[in-house]
């Protein structure tokens, strides 16, 4: 049977206050401490996270939830998160919306079950409702994608400098005509986008020559690539706002423009992280994923302790040229 801090107590010969003190770190006598630790270790006893968690005010577990856990940006972000909960004590579950409001809200359910000690969250989109986890006094930090009026602390990419960024490396290689494959309709999507189009207006200025939307994984790239190939639209640059589409945007170049594959520029957002592209003239618009998940561990971190949620950060992306740089052949 499994051991209880009853039988711990019993077989220390201390009361089960002077057990629950001595887990918790309080301060005890030396010698009651190692007669607790040594029975601890002998019955191999493991506290019960539901009895902390109702002793304590927060609890040692935190609900990370996000669009798509295949996509590497999320493994990097909840690395970041993972950075700040390991030491102490906390451990994080994951769930996968899938873009799936109804799918996120069974997951906040969860967590407002649990009464998980933080939530971090990639909201599926502008309708997320976080109003019962905060009103639960759950800390909530809104990361990737902000929430449309909402009083949350936000940690994200500056997307728009991210668009701009394209825009500009594209114009410096000397791209004419450039078509554009874009992530679902919500503020990253639209911000990269905006971005982009507000540089493509230089002088002389890149002609946006198509938009076509995309689901942000490969299947909705290669869609939106084969729409615009049939389309007739003449283009030599790309640009995709999410680094699974282009994948999806390279295998449909190399399926129906194979002689032209090689030769159109394609300016995207983490490319470095998909190690098997190809193509002499990739650009990749870099996040940092694992620090925006490490300060959304600090902000949680801060709420705990009364900080008002109202920290708003938005990290500078970087352009990486050179194909060679990350990976790419």
């Amino acid at each position: 049977m499994t051991a209880t801090i009853y039988d711990v107590a019993r077989h220390a010969g201390v009361s089960v206050a002077t057990v629950s003190r001595v887990l918790n770190g309080l301060k005890v006598r030396e010698d009651l401490v190692e007669r607790v630790q040594a029975t601890v270790s002998r019955l191999n006893y493991t506290p019960s996270r539901t009895a902390q968690r109702m002793r304590k005010s927060t609890s040692h577990l935190w609900a990370l939830i996000v669009p798509d856990f295949e996509n590497t940006f999320f493994t990097r972000l909840a690395r970041g998160v993972e950075e700040i909960c390991q030491p102490r004590d906390t451990c994080v579950f994951i769930g996968s919306s899938d873009d799936d409001p109804e799918k996120e809200r069974r997951y906040l359910e969860v967590a407002l079950a649990e009464r998980v000690g933080g939530v971090v969250i990639a909201p599926s989109s502008d309708t997320t409702d976080l109003q019962r986890i905060v009103g639960a006094g759950i800390p909530v930090v809104v990361v990737d994608r902000a929430v449309p009026n909402g009083a949350f602390d936000t940690i994200l990419t500056d997307n728009t400098a991210g668009g701009q960024l394209a825009a500009q490396h594209l114009l410096a290689e000397g791209s004419k005509a450039v078509a554009c494959v874009v992530g679902p309709e919500n503020p990253t999507s639209q911000a990269r986008l905006d971005g982009f189009l507000s540089s493509a207006k230089a002088n002389p200025p890149i002609e946006v020559v198509r938009i076509e939307r995309g689901n942000n994984r490969l299947d909705g790239g290669y869609r939106a690539m084969q729409r615009i190939i049939q389309s007739g639209v003449a283009f030599d640059a790309i640009f995709v706002t999410n680094n699974l589409m282009a994948v999806g945007v390279i295998k449909a170049l190399g399926d129906m423009l194979p002689e032209r594959k090689n030769d159109i520029a394609i300016a995207g957002f983490d490319l470095n992280e998909i190690p098997l592209l190809s193509g002499a003239y990739i650009a990749s618009i870099n996040q940092d994923p694992h620090e925006i998940g490490r300060i959304a561990g600090e902000r949680i971190l801060l709420q705990q302790t009364g900080a008002p949620p109202v920290c708003s950060i938005a990290l500078r992306p970087t352009l990486v040229a050179a194909a060679a740089e990350f990976g790419c052949p």
